[in-house]
């Protein structure tokens, strides 16, 4: 007995449409202003946990 997805897409289109039009109307901009956002954030999630493992290490050489 397999899990059963809730729909077929990978996504719920609906959700996504939503979410979307939500995001659209607050920030009042149009998808490359989202999408920057979006990826300033992924980049940034990286980079603070190499700062933080760096700065935790304390300089020392391995």
């Amino acid at each position: 007995m397999g899990i059963r997805a809730h729909h077929s897409e990978p996504t719920d289109s609906e959700l996504l449409e939503w979410l979307v039009h939500t995001l659209d109307s607050i920030l009042g901009q149009g998808p490359v202003v989202i999408v920057t956002a979006i990826a300033l954030v992924v980049i940034a999630i990286p980079l603070a946990i190499a700062v933080l493992a760096l700065r935790r290490r304390g300089g020392r050489q391995a």
